[in-house]
């Protein structure tokens, strides 16, 4: 049987939160058992409980002969959502926009069939152009993919049809955040959440001094998808792309400081990135049980937030967070007091992502449901 490289694991006394020590080794089983069968080339789990933090590790390889760490840092794709979710309802709060709002009053550029389209549509997937696909090449920059969406007509009318948006509308929240603030999506994330939080291994986007700084600590995506292969190739290089929706670089750990600040109603270490009021209004249910038109399965939203059993069969109604492209899952199940940070660097087939994620998750809630 192959050795699997681990680095960390259980953290303190996991009983003194009430969670069985042994049915917490159980999911480092898990983890190693589905390293071992090509579930993962590598991956991160870090699993807070009551605010505390109870399980840290990393398991496989970053990329080839380099183990995966516990700071190794990944891409975590769509897991990026909420962290751009929060920096509008932090605008929000300060009365600098409202979700009602038109678009077109921040971006007169944003036209073509979209002038009706509004902050609250493009958090909630209600947009009408969800497929407006970044290209992830090395001609490709943000400017241009900005300007093939102000051109774009939408697929349907702005507030009809749910069809989840991978990148397009989450772009135009960045370029929002850009205009009101005068700084770029990036920085203001850097200065406003991840700085705060303490996230020192998270950032929108790698820049080329952040790129040879990482080293091997930078994991590669691997996958056998056959229309994963020709991205997973493109994004394993250096890159300049600042996607807000889908672009962050992070840590299972650093993702678990956000959504322990996001448990504790908007403050962790002492510091507050939110109004508690303002967060319960973010993370609330606006989407309920509908057919989303894009992923062809039922969701339920809230702003900028998958919500309830949209993160899973076991989690809680009132739960919040957010995947990412076959290899991320990142939410707060408020209800059992459960923070759950997954990050892997294997893209799997849809039918694999399921049985692997949805294994996971049953042995995470058996060891945390009194």
């Amino acid at each position: 049987m192959s050795k699997v490289n681990i680095e960390g694991g259980i953290v303190g006394d996991p009983e003194d939160t009430d969670v069985d020590r042994d049915a917490l080794e159980n999911v480092l089983r898990l983890l190693v058992k589905q390293t071992r069968e090509g579930l993962h080339t590598g991956a991160q789990l870090h699993i807070a409980f009551k605010g505390k933090t109870i399980l840290n590790v990393a398991v496989g390889e970053a990329r080839p002969g380099i183990p995966m760490k516990t700071n190794s840092v990944l891409l975590i794709f769509s897991s990026s959502k909420p962290l751009t979710a929060i920096a509008i309802a932090q605008l929000w709060e300060k009365g600098k926009l409202h979700l009602n709002q038109k678009v077109q009053s921040i971006i007169p550029e944003f036209a073509n069939g979209k002038e009706s389209v509004t902050l609250r549509h493009l958090m909630t997937h209600v947009s009408g152009f969800p497929m407006i696909t970044y290209e992830w090449r090395g001609t490709a920059n943000d400017e241009i993919y900005l300007s093939n969406i102000y051109k774009q007509e939408p697929k349907y009318k702005p507030g009809t049809q749910c069809g989840y948006h991978p990148s397009s509308s989450w772009m135009i929240l960045g370029e929002i955040i850009r205009r009101i603030e005068d700084i770029p999506i990036r920085k203001y994330l850097e200065k406003n959440i991840f700085k705060p939080l303490g996230m020192k291994e998270t950032s929108l986007g790698l820049t080329e001094e952040r790129t040879e700084e990482l080293g091997d600590r930078r994991a590669f995506k691997y996958t056998e998808v056959p229309e994963e292969i020709s991205l997973v190739k493109r994004i394993n290089r250096p890159t300049k792309i600042f996607l807000p929706g889908g672009s962050v670089y992070s840590t299972a750990y650093d993702m678990g400081l956000f959504y322990k600040a996001l448990w504790n109603g908007g403050e962790w270490g002492g510091v507050r990135i939110i109004k508690e009021k303002t967060l319960d209004f973010f993370t609330e249910t606006q989407i309920k049980g509908i057919i989303d038109q894009t992923m062809n399965f039922r969701t339920s939203y809230g702003f900028g937030f998958f919500k309830g059993r949209t993160n899973g069969s076991e989690c809680s109604p009132n739960t919040f967070g957010h995947g990412g492209r076959k290899s991320c899952v990142n939410f707060c199940d408020p209800d059992l007091d459960l923070i759950v940070n997954f990050n892997s660097n294997t893209m799997l087939s849809n039918e694999e992502v399921f049985f692997r994620v949805e294994s996971m998750r049953k042995v995470i809630y058996d060891a945390c449901r009194p």
